[in-house]
């Protein structure tokens, strides 16, 4: 006996930091102290909005009501008048910074000032159903935020005093409400756990190497040669082969297979027997052996066939070690079985039995809408979205391959892959395409092209095809579809918009805007305001006696506000002076 001496080294143990536990304990401690504050303040916060609405609110009635007195009790005030009281007398100075005062008389608006996002309607409606008194109330609607409302009766004149500010919640209403000393606590709490944080990654426990010394023992006489069955452990492994070229397999190319995995296993000290399974393309080894990782000799097996035969894939599937001969049959041919995953997984992969059952007991289920969805497509013509859809699947089974988090069985990838061949195929078959996979199957494809992957890219590329060759019949089908919006638009110009008309085209929202951006140059919404504004400035001359606000509800603006914004930006002068204009010029040619 021979006795060699290997220097090694391990990890030192692992002694408890005590000071390292400590930096988690007080990082734990000020992060829910901090998390707590911040909750306090928030709730704490949402009370006083509401109080500081009611205290401004009679402050601001008392000193309208005086100022109101001074006047004649009975009449009415002019708007200018209020807006006096607002601006120079400085009544209420804040409303501009937190919301909005509106004063009405007989469920009309005289006035307002603030931020007036809600339509004066709205306004009168919501101050005629509540409770006049100095209660909050809340208001929401779908699209808009929450709002606080006060509504309070006048003594004088039977007006009405109507206030109500955005319902503040979450980050602004922790910001808006943060006073200076509970800043400094907060800013204190971060900069103390960024301290604590940076203090704990210095001092990170590290592991020092340990050196230590291993005897090893070699005998000096060989050993006897072991014979088969012999051994403790059976094991089998399966390669299965993919021929890309397009000559025939070989006898050649087959001994070739044979002499490097019976290199590799001789090397390895590990007796096997050969067989060969011609009817499904695949060469079997039964191993017998005292102990070796299969995973690496799996993958040492892959990489020299490839190299010596570059025009093949293979893929490896090996079994478990087990104590006898009659085990590893089972196993194997349980593999035999299931080298069909060989056309879903693609070549180059090295695949345990374990996998293979982990797959097979899978009940994940892929999109079981597949057949109506890319029949969708196909018929509304969303080519883009269609090639989304199939990447997205075939990314999503790129990560299945990659991964043991998600698992799909055979069944279900084919089931995919069949639904969407065939819808695809009988697409072609009824708008008489001639395809070569029209007078294909989904299971030759996959042969010769294998993986999903592949397969993917290959209905894409098809369908693409398809699109090229038929570009005239798109155009044509582009401009019904661009005449049938208009004409949605104009036989509803206010209830008009994106979804609606989707809706009613059977299409999505970001198809039908693509179909638009492309066919005009413009988004939808652009041509949509547009239209809107031609139609406004038509009903200002053409209509001299409707009010402006009357014109901005017809056309759908529940805003009178946003509908004049819009407006000015789109002639340069507000509806009231552009009607005036036009009218002016009107009468000097009709005095001509």
């Amino acid at each position: 006996m021979s006795l060699n001496i290997l220097r090694t080294h391990t990890p030192a143990s692992d002694s408890p930091n005590r000071q390292w536990k400590s930096y988690i304990l007080l990082l734990s401690v000020l992060l829910c102290t901090l998390f707590l504050s911040c909750f306090y303040i928030i709730l704490q916060a949402g009370s006083t909005q509401k109080k500081l609405i009611c205290e401004n609110m009679k402050l601001y009635v008392s000193a309208m009501d005086s100022q109101l007195s001074e006047s004649d009790p009975n009449a009415i005030p002019e708007a200018s008048s209020l807006k006096k009281f607002f601006i120079e007398d400085a009544v209420f100075p804040d409303i501009a910074s937190r919301g909005t005062l509106a004063i009405l008389h007989e469920d009309r608006v005289l006035t307002t000032e603030g931020h007036n996002i809600l339509s004066y309607r709205l306004v009168a409606e919501i101050a005629r159903t509540t409770a006049s008194d100095f209660s909050i109330h809340t208001y929401r609607e779908a699209g808009l935020p929450g709002f606080y409302f006060c509504v309070v009766n006048s003594k004088i004149n039977g007006m009405v005093y109507c206030y109500y500010e955005p319902i503040l919640t979450g980050w602004p209403l922790l910001v808006n409400s943060l006073t200076i000393c509970q800043g400094i606590f907060l800013t204190i709490l971060i900069l103390a756990w960024a301290v604590i944080f940076s203090l704990l990654i210095a001092t990170f426990p590290k592991r020092p190497p340990e050196e230590r010394i291993v005897e090893i023992t070699v005998p000096d006489e060989p050993e006897e040669e072991a014979v088969f069955g012999s051994l403790p452990y059976f094991s089998g492994i399966i390669i299965d082969y993919h021929n890309t070229g397009i000559n025939p397999v070989s006898p050649e190319i087959l001994k070739l297979f044979d002499q490097i995995i019976s290199d590799n296993l001789s090397v390895n000290k590990i007796l096997y027997r050969f067989s060969s399974q011609r009817n499904s393309d695949c060469l079997q080894y039964d191993m017998n052996y005292v102990n070796y990782n299969l995973r690496v000799l799996s993958d040492s097996l892959k990489m020299n066939l490839f190299n010596a035969a570059p025009d093949y894939e293979i893929n490896i599937y090996y079994s478990n070690a087990v104590a006898t001969y009659e085990e590893m049959e089972k196993e194997l041919l349980y593999l035999h079985r299931n080298l069909r995953y060989s056309l879903i997984l693609g070549y180059g992969k090295r695949l345990s039995i374990e996998q293979i059952r982990l797959f097979e007991a899978s009940s994940s289920v892929l999109d079981t809408n597949v057949a109506s969805t890319i029949q969708n497509h196909l018929k509304t013509r969303a080519y883009e979205d269609l090639y989304t859809y199939l990447r997205r699947y075939r990314d999503i089974l790129a990560r299945y391959q990659r991964s043991n988090s998600t698992h799909y069985s055979f069944a279900q990838v084919y089931r995919f892959a069949e639904e969407s061949f065939s819808v695809v195929k009988l697409f072609f078959q009824e708008n008489n395409f001639e395809h070569p996979m029209v007078q294909s199957s989904c299971i030759t494809i996959l042969r010769g092209n294998p993986g999903f992957h592949s397969f993917c890219e290959y209905l894409i590329s098809c369908i693409r095809t398809y699109q090229c060759e038929n570009q005239h019949v798109l155009s044509s089908r582009n401009e019904q579809i661009m005449n049938s919006i208009y004409m949605y638009i104009e036989q509803d110009l206010a209830g008009a918009n994106l979804n609606s008309i989707a809706r009613k085209m059977q299409m999505t929202d970001s198809h039908l805007s693509r179909v638009f951006k492309k066919n005009t140059g413009s988004n939808f919404s652009e041509y949509l305001t547009e239209r809107k504004m031609e139609e406004a400035a038509r009903l200002l001359i053409q209509e001299p006696k409707m009010k402006v606000a009357e014109i901005s509800d017809l056309l759908g603006y529940g805003n009178p506000t946003y509908f004049l914004s819009r407006f000015k930006t789109k002639f340069g002068i507000s509806p009231s002076a552009y009607r005036k204009e036009h009218l002016e010029d009107n009468s000097a040619e009709a005095g001509q």
